[in-house]
């Protein structure tokens, strides 16, 4: 109860407490090149395929980049930009007020100092700035973004083979890598090559910016692995595996759910109506899952076998993992001898029979153009292969009547248009989908239309994704209080899209509170540790799965994670972190005490705004309020000598402090950044002052042809 009541009292002395989380309230529950280099335009939803006859256009697409709309001409400042693209891009806020000035003077420095253009919230000098970040903190983005894929393809990390395979780096080479990655884009599965493993291949698809890779090697470790059968019949035992591995793969891949699709799918919905006032069903153009299936409602059934079981026919486990051995002998198969490791990687990411024989459940497999009785994974990567080759080369062919002649790039488009809302969710907070895995406003499906196709018209770069996000109006809002719109519901239903049944009409709208998101249980945890300078290794496996479940991190498939903290969970985090001492030797928190101690005028004044400046980016002490219960839980005048002090109480009493600020909704929540921030606090770090953070950026190759020069008066780009 302590520990609570100190967090309480911090967040209360604010007066800010009660405004953030009721902003955060706003709308109700969701029901069940170069810089200076012009902009790319806007994607706009009636740029792809007509809509087919049976579900006729009901509503307007606007794309949010639109002057015309609100949302655009909201946007908050480039200090506020960089505040939040850390988090977006790093995984962290800031190191210090002097980092975010660096950045922000990049921006003015490629933007020559002109206002943002209205509609245009990446100017070319926010772009440069998140590539500039990229570069010069690589280890924090590829940490950051490897967790989350490895998240998004549900790898459950807990498990030891698991751990072998997507937690072990075999490579210290960049280069070797990046030669993996490219293996795997460009050969047969069965192609041979140096070993590598998951994390390997993970790194060197990041490192050189073309995610395909992932998803086409991962589609092998769905079925290296299953669980015991005991005494079950083998053929009724294969079948249930299935339906395990296609489950996984339908959720992190297709993004589809085949039970779902008789009721919604790319065709028809019973959510869709003509009058767009009542219409909430807005599927993306191209009949995308008939291209799969054969029919948009799902495989066909056949040979007395439905269209689940036809679909995940593919996912054999017996007689193709090598793992199926242990009771692969009743099974009628006859095993063949060679024994392949996909393009060559790591034993512990599972190994498997070249050739097959024919089905012993008698499934005629069908998933776009894998079909037939004798098919595995080899057959599945070839078809998701063909399929990112095909969207590379020339975007996702439509017809005139939406359909989509080749069925492999509709499954590479699938898997690209989910891999987009990951991305975006993970950013701005909020999913561009609702539970039948379309979107249900125009405005959520134009903008998963847009990053998408930018996703793929990009050979499938993280990077560029990212930018696309973060072009987005929604992501860098001004804060509520500042009343940039005419009217408190003045924006599409892009963040919260069941307002739209809204009894009054002028509520059928989002606020800017609708946009103010939690962050994600994994940036928490990169966030915090980030902060304080506390170690996290890349990809460790899960060591306290109960922790992990309970602030949303994804688990395993009976904890598949959320977003938000609930009472039980902040619960939870208080008792995990209120003390700050989780790696306490030669923390932020031990180097800012050294650092006070060492400084006779160094008060603790000085040492809470270094503190508050790492940890939410807002050096203030408040009003006076705030400073008599800081004075309060630390047991001394903020005026006071910290050298003067006891060194063992006043570190414990500033952890105390600490854990709090790590509580606060202003650090738990990604959207909200502070305002007017000015001065840089007396005990910043040396590794975090402007000139170190210049000279980092300043040592690295030149970004998009322009080099970094520190002077004595800020920063320079000189162009190579």
């Amino acid at each position: 109860m302590r520990r609570a009541t100190l967090s309480s009292t911090l967040l209360l002395a604010t007066g800010l407490a009660g405004a953030l989380l009721g902003a955060g309230a706003c709308g109700p529950d969701p029901a069940p090149g170069a810089p200076g280099a012009p902009e790319t335009p806007a994607i706009e939803d009636d740029a792809g395929a007509p809509p087919t006859p049976e579900l006729p256009d009901a509503g307007v697409d606007r794309p949010a980049e639109e002057a015309r709309d609100p949302l655009a001409r909201c946007q908050d400042s480039d200090a506020a930009f960089v505040r939040r693209a850390h988090l977006a891009t790093l995984g962290r806020r800031p190191r210090s007020q002097d980092e975010v000035r660096f950045y922000t003077d990049l921006i003015r420095q490629v933007d020559g100092g002109a206002p943002l253009a209205e509609g245009a919230p990446l100017s070319a000098g926010r772009r440069y700035a998140v590539l500039a970040m990229i570069k010069a903190s690589q280890l924090d983005y590829l940490r950051r973004w490897t967790d989350f894929y490895l998240d998004s393809l549900r790898v459950v990390r807990a498990s030891e083979s698991s751990a072998k395979c997507f937690s072990t780096l075999l490579s210290a080479d960049g280069e070797a890598r990046r030669k993996a990655a490219e293996r795997v884009r460009r050969e047969p599965a069965r192609a041979q090559g140096d070993e590598f493993s998951m994390l390997d291949l993970m790194l060197g698809s990041l490192e050189s910016d073309d995610v395909s890779s992932i998803y086409v090697a991962n589609l092998f470790s769905i079925v290296s692995q299953s669980f015991e059968g005991a005494n079950a019949d083998p053929v009724k035992l294969e079948l249930a595996r299935r339906q395990n591995f296609g489950a996984r793969f339908s959720g992190a891949y297709l993004h589809r759910d085949i039970v779902c699709l008789r009721c919604h799918n790319g065709e028809a919905s019973v959510t869709f109506d003509p009058e767009p006032s009542k219409n909430r069903f807005f599927p993306l153009p191209g009949l995308l899952e008939k291209s799969l299936f054969t029919d948009s409602s799902g495989p066909p059934e056949k040979d007395g076998h439905d269209g689940i079981a036809r679909a995940y026919g593919v996912f054999r486990f017996g007689g193709f993992s090598v793992a199926s051995m242990a009771d692969a002998e009743p099974l009628p198969v006859v095993l063949p001898n060679a024994v392949v490791r996909p393009w060559g990687w790591t034993a512990a990411c599972g190994e498997f029979f070249s050739e097959i024989s024919d089905d012993p459940a008698g499934v005629d497999a069908l998933l776009g153009s894998v079909r037939g009785a004798r098919t595995s994974m080899w057959d599945l990567s070839a078809a998701l292969q063909r399929g990112f080759v095909g969207l590379r080369q020339h975007g996702l062919s439509r017809g005139e009547r939406g359909e989509i002649p080749n069925p492999d790039e509709a499954l590479a488009y699938l898997v690209s248009a989910h891999i987009a809302e990951e991305v975006w969710r993970e950013v701005i907070g909020t999913p561009l989908t609702v539970a039948h895995y379309y979107p249900r406003s125009a405005a959520s499906r134009g903008e998963l239309l847009r990053v998408t196709e930018a996703f793929v018209a990009s050979g499938f770069s993280h990077v560029r994704l990212l930018l696309e996000v973060l072009r987005s109006p929604g992501f860098n809002l001004q804060a509520p209080e500042d009343g940039c719109a005419d009217e408190p519901y003045a924006f599409a239903p892009l963040f919260d899209p069941w307002i739209i049944a809204e009894e009054d009409p002028a509520r059928r709208r989002n606020s800017v509170g609708d946009a103010i998101a939690p962050l994600s249980g994994r940036t928490l945890l990169s966030a915090a540790h980030g902060a304080l300078d506390w170690p996290a290794p890349i990809a460790v496996p899960i060591a306290d799965a109960a922790f992990l479940g309970a602030i949303g991190v994804f688990v395993d498939d009976g904890q598949p994670g959320h977003r938000g903290l609930d009472f039980q969970a902040r619960l939870v985090w208080e008792d995990r972190f209120a003390a700050c001492d989780i790696a306490p030797e030669g923390d932020l928190v031990a180097r800012l005490l050294k650092a006070a101690s060492e400084q006779p005028d160094a008060t603790v004044a000085d040492l809470i705004a270094a503190l508050k400046d790492r940890i939410v980016g807002d050096p203030g002490l408040g009003d006076a309020g705030e400073r008599e219960a800081l004075e309060q839980v630390l047991g001394a005048s903020l005026d006071a000598e910290v050298a003067a002090l006891d060194p063992e109480e006043i570190e414990r009493r500033v952890r105390g402090v600490c854990g709090a600020l790590l509580e606060s909704p202003q650090f738990m929540l990604g959207t909200l950044v502070p305002r007017g921030v000015e001065a840089t606090p007396k005990l910043t770090p040396p590794d975090a002052a402007y000139g170190a953070v210049c000279a980092r950026l300043a040592a690295e190759p030149p970004i998009d042809g322009f080099q970094v020069e520190c002077a004595p008066g800020g920063v320079r780009l000189r162009r190579e």
